[in-house]
C-alpha cells in the first residue's frame, strides 16, 4: 500500500491481502469502519485468499499486516488454524483522534454499530450519519467517538479469537521509545532474528495525537489496562468515569 498524505511512510499493508479482507467484509454487509455481525465468505473470496496464501508456501516464517484482520480473523484462522497474532495496542483516544484527523472516513457515511449494552444486533442499528453538510467540527466530534466504538470492537474482537499464548501484544508507546527492545520481544515471541538497522525505520516524528490522562468508560478503560499489561506498559493516568 502506497503513501499518502495519512501517512508519508507508506502503510506497508500487501494489498492482496487487504483485497480479501475488502471483499469479505463488503460481502459480509461491512466495511473496516462498519463492521459486520457475522462473515459471509463466499467461495470465491476463500479461493481468492488460499491464492494469496500460497505464494508464501515454503517461505516460513512469513506475515502480513491489515487492521482489518481484526474483524476478519475468525475466516483467516479457518485457513490458518497455527497462526499467531501479533496486536499493537494504542491509547483508545489517541487512535479516534487519529481517525478525526485522517481523510480515511469517506465524506458521506453510514455507520452502522451497537452498545455494548444494548439488545440491538450490530448490523440492525444506525447509530451514526455524516454528510457533506456537517461541519468540521462536529465531523470531528462524530468521527472520534465512532473511532473510540470501532477501537472497543476491534480489540474485542481480537481477543475473542486468540489465546494469549498465541498472541503478543505490544504498545505504540514502546515502539517509539524503545524500538529495539520491542522488537526484540517480537522476536523472540517468533522464534525470528532480524538485522540490527531493522529499528531504523521507526520514526516518532510521524507521532501526531497524544491522549494525555483521557477520560475513558469503564469497560473502554478495562480493556485498555487488560492489553497494556499483555504489552508490559503501566497505564497510571488513565481514568475511567
Amino acid at each position: 500500500m502506497p503513501a499518502s498524505i495519512n501517512n508519508t511512510d507508506g502503510f506497508w499493508e500487501n494489498l492482496r491481502f487487504v483485497a480479501v479482507n475488502e471483499r469479505l467484509l463488503a460481502a459480509s454487509s461491512g466495511s473496516w469502519f462498519s463492521p459486520p455481525a457475522t462473515l459471509r465468505p463466499s467461495p470465491d473470496i476463500t479461493a481468492a485468499a488460499q491464492s494469496v496464501i500460497a505464494e508464501f508456501k515454503g517461505q516460513e516464517p512469513w506475515a502480513w499486516k491489515d487492521p482489518r484482520n481484526a474483524l476478519t480473523l475468525p475466516f483467516w484462522k479457518s485457513l490458518l488454524p497455527s497462526m499467531k497474532v501479533l496486536m499493537c495496542v494504542r491509547h483508545p483516544a489517541e487512535t479516534a483522534s487519529s481517525l478525526a484527523a485522517s481523510t480515511l472516513f469517506p465524506r458521506t457515511f453510514f455507520w452502522e454499530v451497537t452498545r455494548r449494552d444494548s439488545s440491538i444486533r450490530l448490523h440492525e442499528r444506525l447509530w451514526g450519519v455524516i454528510r457533506t453538510s456537517t461541519s468540521i467540527r462536529k465531523r470531528r466530534k462524530v468521527i472520534e467517538e465512532v473511532g473510540l466504538e470501532l477501537w472497543r470492537i476491534y480489540n474485542t474482537s481480537i481477543l475473542a479469537e486468540t489465546r494469549e499464548e498465541d498472541r503478543i501484544v505490544v504498545h505504540y508507546d514502546a515502539m517509539l521509545t524503545n524500538p529495539r527492545a520491542e522488537l526484540d520481544r517480537i522476536c523472540d515471541f517468533f522464534g525470528i532474528r532480524v538485522s540490527d538497522d531493522a529499528v531504523q525505520i521507526v520514526s516518532p516524528r510521524l507521532r501526531h495525537q497524544h491522549a494525555g490522562p483521557a477520560i475513558l468508560d469503564a469497560d473502554l478503560a478495562a480493556i485498555y489496562a487488560e492489553l497494556s499489561r499483555e504489552s508490559t506498559i503501566s497505564t497510571r493516568g488513565v481514568r475511567s468515569g
